[in-house]
């Protein structure tokens, strides 16, 4: 069975005397016969194990989940298989953790209620949608995606993060991923968008964020896109750097232009640092690489950033940022299918060169999503049955006798 643990010392997130409600086919009593009936017999804090029918042909219900609970396989290091929408109705307090579940036409959503704003947590996890979207985009909720792999589908939220996850838009009218919570909450708490791989729609975003009361983290993306890449709004206005690091952005189709990483209406004493970029593309159309839109407001440095020379020079980055300086724009940038670097000399050991850039073997840091301490190869593969930890909060240097500490968020199938 699969559970999640947080790392500080460890502690797992499950219920003392909560209880297994298993839904099995054909199965004798205590279990139960579907899904639904063992949701409506469960209480706060009990986990619904599910083990897979004959075949694995899925569960076929819609749920509407209206307690905290735990959704997870029967079995070892395994999915379990659903059709169906499971609908996550807010209520102060109430958690509700979604493990390993493989849902061939469904979505995870927002139901019908309120809270009080981010009251109602939802974290999916280490799961996979053929055909569905995971849709939490009001006040009520604080959600957290993670390890999940979308094939036709898309990410929206009010408030939380989604890390490590493989999202395919480029089918659906929407952003692949978006985050736009603006209503009060926990003011300046960081939003992570972290360790991605994004493909957008032609016409969208294939990330957008906006916001004035959380902290954005967007870094060690994988971001393929046909209109803007990276789309930033708003910003807190209390001077916490918003942080675009690390990225590789690539233009793989268009419609009309293609931005890869856009800058707009940011609210003033808003930071954004957009450092460490690769900015490319494969489409022969109307390209700009780092963009400032109108309305800017906010403080907006630039640096270290590569941008590929195909990209016509005077379109590669605005010349109006508050800051830009060591940014490169005359060398070819082009990457193989997982978002390496193929033919990219100037990203190879081109990032910031302070040691809290480096790469994981301590070289300088290089360009991209594949750089840096948050390399995208700590997330992928996906779904390899083993335990794992998705996030670390640690310092990037520390004095001679002084203490370590590190936080670290994991799961575990």
């Amino acid at each position: 069975m699969k559970q999640l643990a947080t790392i500080g010392f460890l502690a797992l997130s499950l219920s003392a005397g909560a209880t297994d409600r298993i839904v099995e086919e054909f199965g004798s009593s205590p279990t139960y016969p579907s899904i639904n009936a063992a949701v409506t017999a469960a209480v706060d804090g009990d986990r619904i194990v599910v083990k897979n029918r004959a075949g694995n042909i899925p569960w076929i219900e819609d749920i509407s989940v209206t307690k905290s609970l735990q959704f997870l396989s029967y079995a070892n290091n395994d999915f379990f298989y659903v059709q169906g929408t499971y609908s996550i109705v807010p209520t102060t307090g109430r958690e509700v953790t979604i493990i390993g579940m493989r849902n061939t036409a469904g979505s995870v959503q927002a139901g019908a209620g309120t809270s009080a704003v981010r009251g109602t947590r939802v974290r999916v996890v280490d799961s996979y949608f053929v055909n569905g979207t995971i849709n939490l985009a009001n006040q009520y909720y604080d959600g957290e995606v993670v390890g999940c792999t979308l094939l036709s589908g898309s990410v929206s939220l009010y408030y939380g993060n989604v890390v490590g996850s493989d999202i395919d838009c480029s089918a659906l009218n929407d952003e692949a991923i978006s985050i736009t919570g603006n209503v009060g909450g926990f003011p300046l708490d960081t939003c992570a968008i972290m360790g991605n791989k994004v493909k957008g729609r032609v016409g969208y975003d294939a990330v957008f964020v906006s916001g004035v009361n959380q902290v954005f983290h967007i870094r060690n993306n994988y971001v393929q896109h046909g209109w803007s890449g990276i789309n930033v709004y708003d910003g807190n206005t209390a001077a916490v750097p918003n942080l675009i690091w690390n990225n590789t952005v690539t233009a793989y189709t268009g419609n009309f232009s293609a931005y890869g990483i856009l800058i707009a209406n940011t609210s003033a004493g808003s930071i954004w640092e957009v450092m460490n970029n690769a900015v490319t593309t494969t489409w022969n159309g109307d390209n700009r690489g780092i963009w400032k839109d109108s309305g800017n407001n906010g403080q907006l440095n630039v640096y270290f950033n590569h941008v590929t020379s195909a990209i016509s020079p005077s379109f590669a980055i605005s010349t109006t940022f508050t800051f830009a300086q060591a940014n490169t724009t005359s060398q070819p940038l082009t990457l193989n299918a997982d978002g390496s670097l193929n033919n990219a000399p100037g990203c190879v050991d081109g990032a910031n060169p302070a040691a809290v850039f480096s790469d994981l073997d301590l070289s300088t840091g290089d360009v991209g999503s594949y750089g840096g301490s948050y390399t995208l190869n700590n997330f992928f593969p996906l779904h390899t049955g083993a335990a794992r930890t998705y996030m670390t909060g640690h310092p990037f240097s520390i004095r001679q006798g002084s203490t370590l500490r590190v936080k670290a968020v994991a799961f575990d199938r």
